[in-house]
């Protein structure tokens, strides 16, 4: 079990996950899985406030919002593609016997491809295009997405991004973290990628991860 904390010593957000050690054994392609720069979300977040992009003159509390989709457990909801043993953890364990995976493992070298080949069949099965400079942005005429590893990002209307919570919910399985947006029922901060984004009159306050505050701190100290 390998236990982190991806909030800060402030405000801690603990996870536990039973992970494999997979050793590596020289480089293969086949492995490699993309993260889109944090430019991809920045950008959704411009568009957002953007007038004549993400609302119209005059009309921005009926404008687009921001909603942020956890996917639990992502790896997990991907196949394994490859034939890949484990040994049992202990509480399972008994002489001779060993698993094989049928779905991917936080620890294994392909985890993270396999977890990008499933969500992309996903989103193309939606008639999503993928983007050119990032293979990680999904773009169609209504609804426009940054994915970054399980995190994924929605820019739209309202109605799409119901429609979107519906589709993505059916498939896997999700945490909706928030709506950010202008209407007094929007939420006004979530945490992106351990980045604080706030949603204010004046425009989106963008806040760096608070770690890299700590290490900085704690080097110098």
């Amino acid at each position: 079990w390998i236990d982190i904390n991806k909030g800060d010593e402030v405000n801690e957000e603990l996870r536990s996950r039973l992970v494999a050690k997979e050793i590596n054994k020289g480089k293969n392609e086949e492995f490699f899985a993309a993260t889109p720069p944090l430019e991809g979300l920045k950008m959704l977040l411009s568009l957002a406030v953007t007038e004549g992009v993400g609302y119209e003159k005059g009309d921005r509390d009926n404008g687009m919002r921001i909603d942020v989709i956890d996917i639990r457990r992502a790896y997990f909801q991907a196949a394994a593609r490859r034939d890949v043993y484990v040994n049992l953890p202990e509480e399972d364990w008994s002489h001779g016997m060993c698993g094989k995976l049928n779905k991917s493992m936080y620890g294994t070298r392909d985890a993270a491809h396999n977890w990008e080949e499933e969500y992309t069949k996903f989103m193309e099965s939606y008639e999503f295009e993928r983007g050119q400079s990032s293979p990680c942005l999904f773009y169609n005429a209504k609804r426009q997405l940054v994915i970054h590893g399980d995190d994924f990002t929605v820019l739209g209307r309202a109605t799409d991004l119901d429609w979107f919570r519906k589709k993505i919910s059916d498939k896997f399985v999700v945490k909706f973290k928030a709506r950010l947006g202008p209407g007094e029922e929007d939420d006004k901060s979530a945490r992106v990628l351990n980045r604080v984004i706030e949603w204010t009159m004046q425009g989106i306050n963008y806040e760096p991860d608070q770690r890299h505050a700590e290490l900085i701190v704690k080097a110098l100290g």
